[in-house]
């Protein structure tokens, strides 16, 4: 096994980040499978980590280093080309990371193994909208387990014994509402709900309506729902989105049966209204009915002062007006409050028993409460026994999106998985770039017919001038690195060779010293070493004298014809090069242009002919020129394309 101090060969990375790293891991060995398994979630949450160095770390840990296999920096520029593109079709940091990770290898198992996953998801998706899952993944992120406890001042928690009390206040529950210990004598009035934590029950808290007692060995959510329902109300937006993506995807989920439970939580936040505020309406109401109706009514003096002075029993005329009055009150109470009792006090004009008020209003919250406790307690019952379940699903559906990326990108880019043989053969093909502009712009472009093989492994690329060299080498490129990443390739069929090392050399404006030094020290070095490798040059030429170009092809050619490589070299000195190398197998393919459209546009097959030397045509560039320029400089071109 790794050892993990190995990784101090990263620059920047010490002892103490190692140290750091397994602190927050819990230990080495949970820290190495875990990046094995590619979980790199926790290892880019450490503070002080940045992404990058996450990333290095396990590149390092997984022995990937794509500089083995990319060997030039025009080579990296088409591989991180298609890293970026792949880029485009992920939605969560995860997938992001793991294709971040995606490079090229001669580990044959491993690129069976991504090309196996793509074709699976492809085959399990087959029916599915894309674009419908990208959407629900938008709203798809790792559950948030830094909840913030909501305080409930109106809610206490009551310890019989002191060491319960100290060990709830270490455990934070203290955050949630407020803890006493039985030693402080506080008044149970003062609070709308209050839990009596009993270790051995010595001490009776009373009949209040609005205390439930529960034992000190009763697990934490039955002490304090929230410590769970906060954790669940935090996710719940994601869970949503994660059930829904879950049952699109035809996966099983636990799910909902979590939005069930939380569902069946009724709060009665209604019935919390002041009850008072109800009565007095209604009281008002009926003073205002009663007034209306002892206008009605014609009273003898002596009932009149009965009625003003309150003095023993209302009139029996009064009276009847006060019970169907009365009777009609207390129904709307019932209504309104869903409570049958009885606030009035009969007199003129009607008064309130506000004693019988509050009892009933303490009553009733304290019921209230108690049927919430209940619901909450048999929620969390099914939240606490779901917990690791619900991380579970979360976390592999938005590991799910690593492949469901690579899906993505395969799809829209119609790429096929190659054969990985021991030669070239592309059908039907494209550079992801045309193949992208294709699709966006609806416009179709001549794909490209190529092959090479054992026989013919050197060659010489000539023809037109922008129609299209440039372009294979960088298509020839890009299907071997990404045949070599698992990935398909933009043709309707490819068989690729198995290949250790790739080069791509371009052409560079400078002729100085210097760059032509640069360019020696970094290309002579491919004729010696690893065997299998693809070496691309675009016009050598460029960068020095052409008779030293022509030279230095030559020895490179003598130097690689026997190592298994396949090299493809863009030249306009190719009967120069095959005077000099009769003894040596070269085969010349050439581009042919065969004029200019009606917009001056080179008609060029792209497709390179087999065996043929193609003129370079500067002419029909020229005349292209020519043809869009105006007088005075019109006439320069003409005279110059008279010459040809």
């Amino acid at each position: 096994m790794l050892d993990i101090f190995e990784i101090e060969q990263i620059k920047g990375v010490g002892s103490k980040l190692i140290d750091k790293i397994i602190q927050s891991y819990g230990s080495y060995d949970v820290f190495v499978n875990s990046v094995l398994e590619y979980d790199i979630d926790k290892l880019m949450n450490i503070q002080g980590l940045s992404q990058k160095k996450a990333l290095e770390i396990i590149r390092f840990i997984h022995g990937i280093n794509e500089d083995n296999f990319i060997k030039t920096q025009q080579a990296q520029k088409i591989y991180e080309d298609i890293i970026n593109k792949i880029l485009e079709f992920t939605s969560t940091d995860y997938a992001r990371n793991r294709v971040l990770l995606l490079n090229p290898t001669t580990d044959y198992d491993e690129i069976k193994r991504t090309s196996q996953l793509i074709e699976k998801t492809l085959d399990d998706t087959a029916n599915l909208d894309y674009n419908y899952i990208r959407l629900l993944y938008e709203n798809i992120k790792p559950l948030n387990n830094d909840v913030k406890p909501k305080f409930n001042d109106e809610y206490a928690i009551l310890c019989e014994d002191y060491n319960d009390y100290l060990s709830l206040i270490k455990r934070g529950i203290n955050k949630y509402c407020n803890i006493y210990p039985l030693e402080d004598h506080v008044s149970l009035d003062d609070f709308e709900f209050v839990i009596y934590l009993y270790n051995e029950y010595n001490v009776d808290p009373g009949e209040s309506a609005n205390v439930v007692s529960i034992s000190n060995d009763s697990p934490d959510y039955e002490i304090q729902p929230n410590i769970i329902l906060e954790y669940y109300r935090k996710n719940r937006s994601t869970l949503e989105y994660v059930y829904q993506l879950r049952e699109y995807l035809g996966l099983e989920s636990c799910i909902d049966e979590v939005l069930v439970a939380l569902d069946s939580i009724s709060l009665e936040k209604k019935n919390k209204k002041a009850i008072i505020d109800v009565v007095e309406e209604i009281k008002d109401e009926a003073n205002d009915t009663i007034n209306q109706q002892i206008k009605e009514i014609a009273l003898e003096g002596d009932e009149v002062l009965q009625l003003l002075n309150n003095e023993g029993n209302l009139p029996s005329k009064i009276m009847s007006i006060f019970n169907e009055v009365l009777d009609e009150a207390k129904e709307e109470i019932t209504n309104k409050t869903g409570l049958i009792f009885d606030p009035f006090i009969i007199k003129y004009p009607l008064e309130l028993d506000y004693d019988e008020i509050k009892r009933i209003q303490e009553n009733t919250l304290a019921n209230i409460h108690l049927k919430e406790y209940e619901q909450e307690i048999n929620a969390c019952v099914i939240l606490e026994k779901y917990r690791k379940e619900i991380e579970i699903e979360t976390e592999e559906l938005i590991h799910y999106d690593y492949q469901f990326t690579l899906a993505s990108f395969t799809k829209f880019y119609n790429l096929t998985i190659p054969q990985i043989k021991d030669e070239y053969y592309l059908e039907d093909s494209l550079e992801l770039r045309l193949k992208q502009q294709e699709k966006i712009e609806n416009k179709e472009i001549q794909p490209i017919n190529y092959n090479l093989d054992n026989e013919n492994n050197i060659i010489l690329l000539t023809g037109a001038n922008s129609g299209g060299k440039t372009t294979l080498l960088e298509m020839l490129a890009q299907h071997t690195i990404m045949a070599h990443m698992g990935l398909g390739v933009c043709s309707k069929k490819a068989i690729i060779p198995q290949t250790n090392e790739v080069y791509y050399f371009t052409k560079k404006q400078s002729l100085n010293a210097g760059a032509f030094e640069t360019f020696l020290t970094s290309f002579i070095p491919v004729a010696v070493g690893n065997k299998k490798k693809l070496i691309l040059i675009d016009e050598l030429e460029s960068i020095t004298e052409l008779e030293a170009a022509v030279k230095i092809i030559i020895g490179f050619i003598e130097h690689i014809q026997d190592d298994e490589s396949y090299a493809v070299i863009v030249t306009h000195m190719a009967p120069e090069i095959l005077k000099r190398t009769e003894n040596i197998h070269i085969r010349t393919d050439g581009i042919e242009a065969k004029g200019l459209d009606s917009d001056y546009n080179l008609i060029v097959d792209r497709s390179p002919k087999i065996n043929y030397l193609a003129n370079s045509t500067p002419e029909l560039i020229l005349k292209k020129i020519y043809e869009k320029s105006e007088e005075p400089i019109k006439s320069v071109y003409k005279d110059i394309l008279d010459k040809f």
